[in-house]
């Protein structure tokens, strides 16, 4: 049996990382960053005495482009490294497993990338343990060539790029500045760069955390000049590993908000997505971090999710937690404010977190029928009168107005986390009393309408019970607030069920099932004529059976539409009936 060995086709690799791994070009540079400053590690742990490593990128401009040059004093590679490391795809440049692992490049990959923008990368490099120096061209058609040059160099390595076309548009001497200094930000190696233009240290940055003391002005300062704009508050990040800072932005934020960060792994910038390390609620801090031991993806912009990466989320979590719990202690002033600023963020969290909920609860805000109050002002306020809170947004419509006048508070509970916080308060207020609305509610805020009213209007309430019967509702009468209001209309609680037997997807399913008689005539469904109301005093004075229907239809669907339920089919065909009914009465008397 015949062994044969898999061709690679070069180009099909760099389309592959092109269209699938990197999500950009400019990749390339971090590449070679990576690997210069690999390169220059190796160097410090084989030789003890050795400290002054340096980068340096050189762009110059050619006659048909530019030239780009990376090179650095590392270690440097020997022929037969040239021949494994370079010339092998994927192989890594580190010599053994112990040092491949507290690196993070691999230059098999990494040179690779290069090839996403040029088609010939020229190596020039000397080992540190010999005297003579090599190149190395790739193409990328899948060929090389090595050489040996007769000029002498320090030991390292030097890349060389040719941009032409497209590329040497798009990566200007400006664009490839900003990107090496975006990417070597934290890197205690000095990257020079010198182009035509400018020449200067791209990443001599001041990174507090690395200073033996750092004032809370120099942290905040650091912060807004990295992320371009103010901050409410800094906390610090710290754990095994571990090294950074979470700044708490003044914009109201939510969870759907993108949120860029800057996240680094030993040194180097990796992803400004934290969703994978930074816990979802925190979605109103940017945080800039630097990681020692995460496992990078193959494209080295995002980490694998392991038990690592879990690990440093817990911790970066634990250190936010912490500051909200300093502040509880320390300065109840500034978690007021914070509180304020991110109602909806910290909401969420209270959601998940008792500690949080116990901490952060009075400072929420909540909106009633009284106004906009605080947790604490609920809780206080629950003492005194009843206090109830509805699980819909239209029901506190409808119902803010029948408590003008009243005692009663009536919390919205209809936005996001507010019904779900409000059903917990008892758990941790013993002595508050606090209920949900529901539409049993309505017999207790709604009056009995005087008797003298309701025989008055008998006569009246049985046609008009006829005319509504079609529409599984009663008619009653009752007395509330405001008296402007005519009618108020309270569907039954099976109101949804029948909703749902209705629909076609379920007509089959229930075919059979005896689901017993409506014990009230009108299924359940309530319209309530105001006595308070001139117009309904003056309905006593119809004397047609028809018009009192028709009447009564109207105010039923005014009823409908006022308490912003949604008109079906049956109920707009009734609408334009009604109002053609209207017109001839007005027109013809009848």
């Amino acid at each position: 049996m015949a062994n044969y060995n898999f061709k690679v086709d070069l180009k099909g690799i760099i389309r592959l990382l092109s269209d699938n791994l990197y999500s950009s070009d400019k990749v390339f540079l971090r590449e070679l960053l990576q690997n210069a400053a690999d390169a220059i590690d190796a160097r410090k742990k084989a030789d003890k005495a050795y400290t002054e490593g340096k980068i340096t990128v050189t762009y110059q401009r050619t006659k048909d482009g530019a030239q780009l040059t990376f090179a650095d004093n590392g270690i440097g590679l020997t022929k037969e490294e040239i021949h494994s490391f370079l010339s092998v795809i994927g192989q890594s440049s580190k010599r053994d497993s112990t040092v491949r692992n507290s690196f993070i490049g691999q230059f098999g990959i990494g040179l690779l990338s290069c090839f996403l923008v040029t088609n010939e990368i020229k190596v020039v490099t000397r080992s540190v343990t010999e005297e003579q120096c090599y190149q190395w061209v790739g193409k990328s058609d899948g060929s090389y060539v090595i050489t040996e040059p007769k000029k002498s160099m320090e030991p390292g390595t030097q890349v060389l790029l040719k941009l032409t076309g497209v590329k040497d548009e798009f990566f200007t001497e400006r664009e490839i500045m900003d990107n090496l200094a975006e990417y070597g930000f934290l890197l205690r190696i000095p990257i020079f760069f010198e182009g035509e233009d400018q020449q200067k240290v791209v990443n001599d940055n001041f990174i507090p955390w690395r200073q033996q003391l750092s004032m809370a002005d120099s942290i905040m300062e650091f912060g807004e000049q990295i992320f371009d704009e103010p901050f409410f508050d800094v906390i610090t990040l710290t754990g095994d590993g571990i090294r950074g800072y979470a700044y708490v932005s003044t914009r109201q934020t939510n969870v759907s908000t993108s949120v860029h960060h800057k996240i680094f792994l030993k040194s180097m910038y990796v992803t400004e997505d934290g969703r994978d390390l930074l816990p979802q609620w925190a979605f109103f801090t940017r945080c800039i971090v630097d990681m020692d031991d995460l496992t990078p993806t193959a494209s080295r912009e995002g980490f694998t999710r392991d038990n690592k990466l879990m690990k440093a989320k817990n911790q970066i979590e634990k250190c936010i937690f912490d500051y909200f719990l300093s502040l509880s202690q320390y300065d109840v002033r500034k978690l007021k404010q914070l509180t304020q600023i991110h109602n909806v963020a910290i909401k969420s969290l209270a959601m998940e977190n008792e500690q949080i909920y116990k901490l952060f609860f009075p400072f929420l805000t909540f909106p009633t029928n009284q106004g906009t109050l605080t947790g604490f002002q609920i809780v206080n306020a629950s003492k005194k009168v009843p206090v109830s809170f509805c699980v819909e947004l239209d029901d506190f419509r409808r119902l803010c107005p029948l408590l003008e006048g009243t005692r009663s508070l009536l919390v919205n509970g209809g936005y996001i986390y507010d019904a779900g916080l409000l059903q917990k308060l008892p758990k941790f207020y013993k002595n508050v009393k606090i209920e949900a609305f529901d539409y049993s509610s309505y017999e207790h805020i709604l009056e009995e309408a005087p008797e003298a009213f309701v025989q008055e209007l008998a006569l009246f309430q049985g046609w008009a019970q006829e005319g509504l019967n079609a529409f599984g509702c009663s008619v009653s009468f009752k007395s509330f607030s405001p008296n402007s209001l005519q009618a108020l209309y309270v569907p039954g609680e099976d109101t949804f069920f029948a909703d749902a037997m209705g629909e076609s997807s379920f007509s089959g399913f229930f075919e059979g099932f005896d689901f017993g008689e409506d014990e009230e005539e009108g299924g359940g469904n309530r319209l309530y004529l105001n006595s308070n109301n001139s117009f309904v005093k003056s309905l006593g004075q119809v004397q047609e059976p028809k018009l009192a229907q028709t009447m009564i239809q109207v105010i039923y669907i005014q009823a409908l539409l006022t308490g912003h339920y949604t008109l079906g089919g049956k109920e707009m065909e009734l609408m334009n009936k009604c109002l053609q009914r209207l017109m001839e009465y007005a027109l013809y008397g009848k």
